[in-house]
């Protein structure tokens, strides 16, 4: 037989099991903007030392190839994987969305990165990422702070 005061119990029940769900998300989020903001802060506080170290990691060609060939794959992935993730009527699709743009924008700076050969571009380059991910960071914050 119901009971009218069951009810309460029943919502009560539900939303404790839906909290450690949300504690892990936040814990999440809280990770996706310590690796935006990390990026972000060495590609604008010191884009040409970055820019140096990058060309001397990219002087092996097989490497500048690998990189130039796994971006394309993920940048791909991240694309296709995008909307899909946008679609999900689910409380963590809005993180696995910021993940994947995150994906999508490393892969991206990969490809770029691998087509460069001289410091100048290089050091332009890292200060547009370091814009992008510091705009990245600071959606995630937002996301993180507004309930």
């Amino acid at each position: 037989m119901f009971h009218p005061e069951q009810l309460g119990e029943e919502r009560t029940a539900t939303s404790d099991q839906r909290f450690p769900l949300d504690h892990n998300l936040r814990i999440y989020a809280w990770f996706l903007l310590l690796v935006t903001v990390l990026p972000a802060a060495a590609r604008l506080a010191r884009p040409r030392e970055l820019a140096r170290i990058l060309l001397l990691r990219y002087r092996d060609p097989g490497r500048r190839k690998r990189a130039r060939i796994g971006g394309f794959i993920f940048l791909a992935f991240s694309l296709i994987a995008i909307p899909f993730a946008a679609l999900l009527q689910r409380p963590d699709s809005r993180w696995l969305v910021i993940a994947l743009l995150i994906g999508a924008v490393s892969s991206l700076e990969f490809v770029l990165d691998s087509r460069l050969f001289e410091e100048e571009p290089f050091t332009r380059q890292n200060r547009y990422f370091g814009g992008v991910y510091a705009s990245i960071a600071i959606a995630t914050l937002l996301l993180l702070t507004i309930r």
